[in-house]
């Protein structure tokens, strides 16, 4: 099974449907994960470059949203698991940590990356649509799903759940 999936299979569905096939898609659980899972899409004619990946707790509820866009999956993931307080790529890890042990941030970080080895990864492939859409789509899935990791704007814009997805973006993508 694989835990990849393409934008373009998204882009048509109303977002009531995006946020169930998310929802029902395989996610990986972080403690099965391998770095060369993150390389090829699922056919393994593309490289895995940008896009927006997402980590699910336990229970299957969105946690956290973030989005590639510069670099690839490999190393944006692994930049979220930096095992120290004052590095700067490890947001995920350094929210957990704070969530799971508040009382002792910086001696947590191992007790904090075992607790969460069921917590699952999904990735959203949307190589070739530019950083100004993966942007907004890691918008759009955070107003979606709400994850209680990201810090999210105060105002959320509101969201109509039969727009389609791929009306909101179009909005937003430069003119060809």
């Amino acid at each position: 099974m694989s835990f990849k999936v393409e934008i373009d299979s998204l882009l048509n569905l109303p977002l009531s449907d995006v946020k169930s096939e998310l929802l029902n898609s395989y996610k990986c659980p972080l403690k099965e994960l391998k770095v060369f899972d993150l390389l090829l899409n699922n056919d393994e004619t593309k490289a895995m470059r940008h896009g927006i990946y997402m980590f699910f707790d336990e229970n299957n509820a969105c946690v956290y949203i973030g989005m590639c866009s510069s670099s690839h999956f490999a190393h944006r993931l692994g930049g979220h698991f930096g095992m120290s307080p004052t590095y700067k790529m490890n947001t995920f890890l350094k929210r957990i940590v704070k969530k799971l042990h508040p009382e002792d941030e910086y001696h947590s970080y191992v007790k904090a990356v075992k607790e969460i080895g069921d917590y699952s990864y999904l990735m959203i492939g949307a190589n070739g649509k530019g950083k100004k859409f993966i942007r907004k789509l890691e918008k759009q899935l955070h107003t979606l799903f709400l994850p209680s990791l990201n810090k999210l704007p105060k105002a959320m814009p509101k969201r109509n759940e039969n727009l389609e997805i791929s009306k909101k973006l179009e909005l937003f993508l430069p003119a060809v």
